[in-house]
């Protein structure tokens, strides 16, 4: 028992190896109505696409099937099932939810051995937290709270990155170009702290050496941008190399092996280093000792969660999670405890200290569907701030049809004429700026690092004026008032040491007016509530403001915290 639910596992124990690749731990029938099929299911899938609070008359097969947390919610305010598993963890968890009947759903949670924890005499599955009488913010705040909150929390990182406008085409020459902007302006150039070298510098994937567009090479590149102030940063992808390559022709005891004892391969050919091998660790060691040698002090560490479709490693006495947080040993004691590294695709259930930030969702671009896309990830990831990580929800991008001084703001979308493109990169750019200004209130709500991604020199005045405010992080992750009420969120509260922020979004197609709680309530007096971007004070009524937004805007409302008086009982202090 724990706090109104349960932690539920199970152990299982023989004489000699089980010979075990599978444990369902818990398997559990759930009726709590007359008819679910528009109850909401959080959903973290196994495959990227799969994510956020899907009804459960839209689960497809493939999101039947998730990680880390599920369960089922008809309304915000209404208890339903949640189960989430325990972090630490060793090996992958998966929940899969069926519906069985219109009153019915049934929920099987499997821990998955590798072949090596598999053979053991004693086996165990990874813990899981059920929970049947909460609403789903509700049951994840008391879930969170198995992680401690950070006692001395680390300053969000603020910085600009390559990748989002330059993708992997970037150039020596356009870091230095960005720079020299940053220079320029006032504000930028105070706040900012790193710039990073994403996707695009090495020659091949495992051949981590700089290519035709970085001729004075890296170490000369982390100088430059030291020498005018900045931490250089730099992205890596250490656990694929191409098959073609010279580690991939030459160095083939490096790879994680299939059940043939061949070189495991991604969808995308490529084959994974197992990090719990004497030479993946050797060539991974050289790697980072190299560039931290050069002068980098930020490392982006991405596509890591690779390691997760692997059934066997080098290392007999690894799980998944065990070989996870090896790499980031290694990497961390390469890099040294003074850098920054921020985990991509890194797997929340390493758990806490692994790295220092970690990306919440999917990759943002400068497009309406992104924005819906990263936030499915972020309304169910936010509380991961200051318990496992720093929460980096992605770049803010801003630059758009009214921000940008280009016709053309994003990389080649080879999907543009498909009358049924793909979920990646679909759609326009950001058509206003309101589009922009509600991916950057996202951003804020995190509580999270903030990377700006665009070509700043092609930015106009509406577009710097929406970054310019919030490059200095809250530090204090929003949490929601509303989750459960549909699929995304629109209400969230960041309450801070001395003010507080409610962000409003208006999701849908059309304008709306939101009536929506605001402001301290006290006997004497109420806070004044302000317009974090327009700085004009906004009415309360009955505790309530009313904000007009139009499509796909939002807005974010400010008061002070109010200290209660000592003794007389009326109430409030300023």
């Amino acid at each position: 028992p724990w706090h109104g639910g349960f932690w539920v596992t199970l152990d299982l124990v023989g004489q000699r190896g089980l010979g075990r690749t599978k444990i369902d731990s818990l398997c559990l029938t759930y009726a709590p109505g007359p008819d679910i099929r528009d109850w909401l299911i959080p959903t973290i899938g196994r495959h990227v696409e799969d994510a956020g609070l899907m009804r459960v008359s839209d689960l497809t097969e493939r999101a039947r099937t998730g990680t880390l947390l599920r369960g089922a919610f008809s309304a915000h305010d209404a208890p339903g099932l949640f189960v989430g598993t325990r972090i630490p963890q060793r090996c992958v968890q998966i929940h899969r939810i069926e519906q069985v009947a219109v009153t019915r759903l049934s929920l099987t949670c499997s821990t998955e051995l590798t072949v090596g924890l598999g053979e053991e005499a004693e086996v165990r599955a990874e813990a899981v937290w059920i929970d049947a009488r909460r609403p789903l913010a509700e049951a994840i705040a008391v879930y969170a709270d198995h992680l401690p909150l950070q006692a001395a929390p680390q300053e969000p990182p603020v910085g600009w990155n390559s990748w989002d406008y330059y993708y992997s085409s970037v150039s020596a020459a356009d870091i230095a170009e960005n720079v020299a902007e940053i220079e320029r302006d006032p504000v930028m150039a105070s706040k900012i702290r790193y710039v990073v070298v994403d996707m695009g510098w090495n020659h091949d994937w495992g051949e981590w050496f700089p290519n035709h567009r970085f001729p004075e090479g890296m170490e000369s590149l982390a100088r430059a941008i030291a020498d005018r102030g900045y931490e250089p940063g730099i992205w890596t992808a250490p656990l694929l190399v191409d098959p073609l390559s010279a580690p991939g022709l030459r160095q083939t005891d490096l790879f994680v092996r299939n059940e043939h004892g061949d070189p495991l391969r991604t969808s995308g050919g490529l084959y994974v280093v197992d990090p719990t091998h004497p030479s993946a660790k050797a060539f991974l060691g050289d790697l980072y000792r190299r560039l931290r040698q050069f002068g980098y002090t930020f490392f982006k560490v991405d596509f890591v969660d690779c390691l997760l479709e692997a059934t066997r490693f080098h290392d007999p006495t690894k799980g998944h999670y065990d070989a996870l947080r090896d790499l980031f040993a290694l990497i961390r004691e390469c890099a040294g405890d003074e850098s920054h590294i921020l985990g991509c695709s890194l797997p929340p259930g390493c758990g806490p200290g692994v790295v220092d930030s970690g990306r919440t969702g999917v990759d943002i671009h400068n497009q309406w569907s992104h924005v819906e896309w990263a936030f499915d990830y972020l309304q169910l990831t936010y509380w991961m701030h200051r318990r496992i990580w720093i929460n980096d929800a992605d770049f803010l991008v801003v630059r758009g049809q009214e921000t940008s001084r280009e016709a053309e703001t994003t990389v080649l979308n080879p999907e543009a004429k498909n009358p049924r493109p793909p979920k990646w990169r679909r759609g326009p750019v950001f058509a206003n700026a309101a589009e922009a200004r509600t991916w950057a209130n996202i951003v804020a709500l995190s509580g999270g690092s903030v990377f700006l991604s665009d070509r700043l020199s092609m930015l106009n005045e509406i577009g710097l004026e929406i970054v310019r405010p919030l490059l200095e992080p809250t530090g204090v992750a929003a949490t929601p008032l509303d989750l459960g009420d549909g699929p995304r969120a629109s209400l969230w509260l960041q309450e801070g040491d001395d003010v507080n922020r409610l962000t409003v979004i208006n999701w849908t197609d059309s304008p709306v007016v939101r009536t929506v709680p605001a402001g301290e309530q006290g006997a004497a007096r109420v806070a004044p509530v302000q317009s974090f971007w327009t700085g004009g004070e906004i009415p309360v009524v009955d505790g309530c403001c009313q904000i007009e937004l139009a499509p796909h805007a939002s807005e974010v409302l400010v008061w002070p915290k109010l200290a209660p008086r000592r003794g007389d009982g009326t109430g409030w202090n300023a």
